[in-house]
């Protein structure tokens, strides 16, 4: 029996039990705000299901619209390359019976940046006891990193827009070596009476701890958790969904 469309969501993955449970809390998240559409989850290294076991599940429980939506905050590498040649490889690798008459998987754009985790990254200071916009707080916005350079340029665009939202300043800063904590005490050195740090992550992990460390010994006032499954972020997973309409993975090299 066929049946309507389907989310899979993929996420990277990590050797670290703190990323699958955080992602598992995530779609968990999600499936509540619409009990209606099945979701189901994959990651791309390091532990499983695989796309093309999820996508294989979906298919034989009769789903032939499946739009993948990456559990990722930016466009970097992994969104340009690795989930598209990963969906493709997984349509490729249903049985053939199956294969002629199910779409092309539709992929999604990553969760980031979309205002909606800029509101969550809020509720996870407000969580710590920041009020968003203080005029007294300088906030480290914390990211991976990444070496494309429309990543980096969608993070900084970030940090300048939530800037202008009233915080005293907003810096973004890459999980390499101790720029977290340089950057605390930068802002320190430079009159901020109040510096807080927002992880621009899903999950705890290395970077995340990273980040952490480095901030807590430069003296960061408040170090907010990651973004998890916060209300905002899988509301953003949602709309992601919907958006997506086009962008086939046929044409993947």
């Amino acid at each position: 029996m066929t049946k309507g469309q389907a989310m899979l969501a993929v996420a990277h993955g990590s050797r670290d039990p703190r990323h699958r449970e955080v992602i598992t809390g995530l779609v968990d998240a999600v499936r509540d705000q619409r009990p209606e559409l099945r979701v189901e989850t994959a990651f791309l290294d390091h532990c499983g299901p695989t796309p093309a076991r999820a996508l294989h599940g979906l298919v034989r429980d009769g789903y032939q619209d499946v739009k993948v939506v990456p559990l990722l905050l930016n466009t970097a590498f992994h969104v340009r390359q690795d989930i598209p040649v990963a969906v493709a490889a997984a349509h490729e690798a249903l049985p053939r019976r199956w294969r002629a008459g199910v779409a092309q998987p539709v992929l999604a754009a990553p969760l980031g940046p979309h205002p909606l985790l800029t509101a969550g990254l809020e509720r996870r200071l407000r969580e710590a006891g920041v009020w968003p916009g203080d005029e007294e707080a300088s906030v480290v916005l914390a990211w991976a990193g990444s070496s494309d350079r429309v990543a980096a340029a969608a993070v900084d665009e970030l940090a300048e827009g939530w800037e202008r939202s009233g915080w005293e300043r907003v810096v973004a800063v890459p999980a390499v070596g101790d720029l977290a904590g340089e950057a605390v005490r930068e802002l320190r050195g430079r009159g901020a009476r109040r510096v807080v740090v927002a992880p621009y992550f899903l999950a705890p992990g290395f970077l995340a701890d990273r980040i952490r460390c480095s901030a807590q010994a430069a003296g960061a006032d408040v170090v907010a958790a990651e973004l998890g499954n916060a209300p905002e972020v899988a509301s953003a997973v949602l709309a992601r969904f919907d958006g997506a309409v086009s962008a086939c993975l046929a044409h993947v090299a």
